[in-house]
């Protein structure tokens, strides 16, 4: 059944879709998802949000090791049914990418819709359509299988979720502790 959804996908390849997808693809390296870490990292030391920095790190470190880690774990092969544009050697499940983008593209719309809260629906709504965009590209390009982009975007969204709880849980028991000390 994977087969048949990529085959479908592929069916509709075009000149400028090979392209639009590349895009996608930059989006989901580790090159570009580092910098958004160190950004994102560098935004929140220099606003003096020490949580948000330990959120930003935490999460950069467990997007990368949980994705090499069962990487190698499962051991999957990537799908070979057209020659694309990306060759890739790696193992398939999860995938990277999509793991990434579901974790810090979110994470981008939490930091502006902190900023711009009137504009808050608009902001999460575009992390998300980020993080599938990155995860269909993923389809598109041929170079994972549909469970390979289910799992990375499940993955992604559920770290940062209990990472964004845990962080609020801390910040809010931090202010207990100063609300509860003051005269």
């Amino acid at each position: 059944m994977e087969s048949q959804i990529l085959l479908a996908i592929h069916g509709h390849a075009t000149a400028w879709l090979d392209a639009v997808f590349l895009f996608s693809h930059e989006l989901g390296t580790i090159w570009v998802c580092t910098a958004v870490v160190l950004l994102a990292v560098v935004w929140h030391a220099w606003r003096r949000e020490p949580y948000e920095v330990l959120l930003w790190v935490a999460l950069g470190i467990s997007t990368y090791l949980l994705q090499k880690g069962i990487k190698v774990a499962v051991g999957r092969i990537r799908p070979d049914l057209w020659l694309g544009p990306i060759k890739l050697s790696s193992p398939a499940f999860p995938s990277g990418h999509a793991l990434a983008a579901a974790t810090f593209y979110p994470l981008l719309a939490r930091i502006a819709a902190r900023r711009w809260p009137s504009r808050a629906a608009w902001l999460w709504g575009a992390g998300v359509l980020v993080a599938l965009f990155v995860g269909f590209g993923r389809l598109y390009l041929g170079v994972h299988w549909p469970s390979d982009v289910l799992a990375g975007w499940a993955i992604g969204a559920a770290q940062t979720v209990a990472g964004v709880i845990l962080i609020d849980k801390l910040r809010r028991e931090r202010s207990e502790v100063e609300s509860s000390s003051s005269p």
